[in-house]
């Protein structure tokens, strides 16, 4: 390990002087302030939340003993937090054996968790670490206390197994733990009822299973870069075959419901219920799209009207932010004559509602809200389910009508490529993958086309 060692410190009173600056203040008045700064090289930043330097402001009598005393100590601590860093990954001192290339003895729990602090330095999101912490709990309750360099296929294969065994035990811990607190006076007092339901509990699958083992395989990763282990025993052709991701479940209305639909929403009042599932019906966009369209989103033409898809509201509706997803999700997507003249009037009519409260319109007004702020998705579905009930379509998702506009189309007849850019699908072969029973058969008959075309050619 190499040492970590002090620059020649910085006289921060005499630059100030030559600055025309006053000293800072300080408790003793003999004393001059100093600026100690240590280097971090390349290869320990990891250890210091990728810092390249570190800095610290002391006060010395004399540069002598007083200033030398608090380098000294200022390289001490940081040398030693290097070396914990240094041993929690199996390096040793240099008095002690010295570790082989590939064979960290650190648990797997606890390297991971440096990884995530590591990561959580802002080169990552805040959900994407939450949902690693997640992960972590899952390989912690199973294998995290193994030294990550003797971790096999048939261990993470064990730990996968019993991701819903684990889930469906959390989840019921914490709906007694929630039982117990709904018997409290508290409880009473804001929700007035000790009785309310809890929706069933729900149990992490095969897609859990599937994010899981790509997290391991990236920590295991980072570990052979590392020359920490010699082999990514998570990358074995086993755990690729059997933990899949599943696919989305796919639920469209067949056409004569998808025709009711229509009627059922063409009796509703003009408001932003209507248009709101009249763009998902006549879309195919994703909930979470619909409710973020402003209204300067819509391109109003005498010929065909289309909707800029550019933004999409937070999981928790607080905010609207850029497509999250990929360039592909940002589309223009076209609308029919009925949609484009409910969505006009809807505009003007809720322009005029903010008007009589006080505010100015303008083209980034939400069309899909009641008022002037976001909502969530949990939000809308009270609307949906007020009206899917209404009109008996118990059990039918949002999420359904986006399936209904791809899979109706692609029965007509459209383009495969048309339908997966209108989707905002990343490829036509994701589009295909997703929807290929719903795929005419065009085979039929077309060796006699084929013949007849070149028959008519001569």
């Amino acid at each position: 390990m190499k040492k970590l060692r002090c620059d020649k410190p910085y006289d921060i009173d005499e630059a100030r002087k030559r600055k025309g600056l006053s000293r800072r203040k300080r408790k003793d008045s003999r004393t001059t302030a100093y600026e100690l700064t240590i280097r971090i090289p390349e290869e320990y930043r990891t250890y210091f939340d990728g810092k390249k330097k570190l800095t610290r402001t002391v006060f010395a009598l004399n540069r002598k003993d007083d200033l030398k005393t608090q380098i000294d100590s200022f390289e001490d601590e940081k040398n030693a937090v290097l070396e914990r860093g240094l041993e929690e990954r199996g390096w040793v001192r240099q008095d002690g054996p010295k570790r082989k290339p590939g064979c960290c003895m650190t648990p797997l729990g606890t390297y991971i968790e440096r990884y995530i602090e590591i990561r959580s330095n802002g080169s990552v999101s805040e959900a994407t670490i939450k949902h690693e912490k997640g992960f972590l709990k899952y390989i912690d309750a199973t294998i995290g206390s193994i030294p990550i360099c003797k971790v096999t296929a048939e261990n993470i294969e064990e730990c996968l197994l019993r991701v819903p065994e684990l889930s469906e035990k959390w989840a019921l811990e914490r709906q007694a733990a929630w039982e117990e607190n709904r018997k409290t006076v508290r409880w009473a007092k804001k929700h007035g009822t000790l009785k309310k339901p809890f929706k069933p509990i729900r149990i992490a699958g095969p897609d859990m299973q599937s994010k899981i083992l790509k997290f391991l395989r990236e920590v295991m990763n980072y570990a052979l870069e590392k020359d920490d282990i010699a082999k990514n025993t998570a990358k074995a052709k086993f755990l690729t075959r059997v933990f899949k991701k599943s696919k989305p479940l796919i639920d469209p209305l067949m056409a004569d419901d998808a025709a009711r639909f229509l009627q059922e929403v063409e009796k509703l009042p003009l408001g932003y219920v209507k248009l709101s599932l009249l763009l998902l019906l006549n879309t195919g966009m994703r909930p979470e799209e619909m409710l973020a369209i402003r209204a300067g989103n819509i391109v109003f033409d005498d010929n065909e009207a289309t909707i800029n898809i550019t933004s999409v509201v937070g999981r928790d509706g607080k905010e609207v932010r850029d497509y999250p997803k990929s360039d592909a999700s940002r589309r223009s997507v076209p609308i029919d004559s009925y949609t484009a003249e409910i969505a006009k009037r809807w505009i003007d009519e809720k322009a005029a509602q903010m008007e009589e409260m006080g505010f100015k319109p303008s083209m980034s007004m939400l069309l899909c809200c009641p008022e002037m702020v976001p909502r969530s998705y949990q939000s809308f579905r009270r609307d949906w389910q007020g009206f899917i009930e209404g009109a008996e379509f118990k059990g039918v998702r949002p999420y359904a009508l986006r399936h209904t506009f791809a899979t109706l189309n692609l029965a007509n007849g459209e383009n495969i490529k048309t339908v997966s850019v209108l989707m905002g699908h990343a490829s036509s072969a994701y589009t295909l993958d997703l929807y290929a029973g719903y795929v005419p058969n065009t085979g039929i008959g077309i060796g006699t086309r084929y013949m007849n075309f070149l028959r008519a050619a001569a």
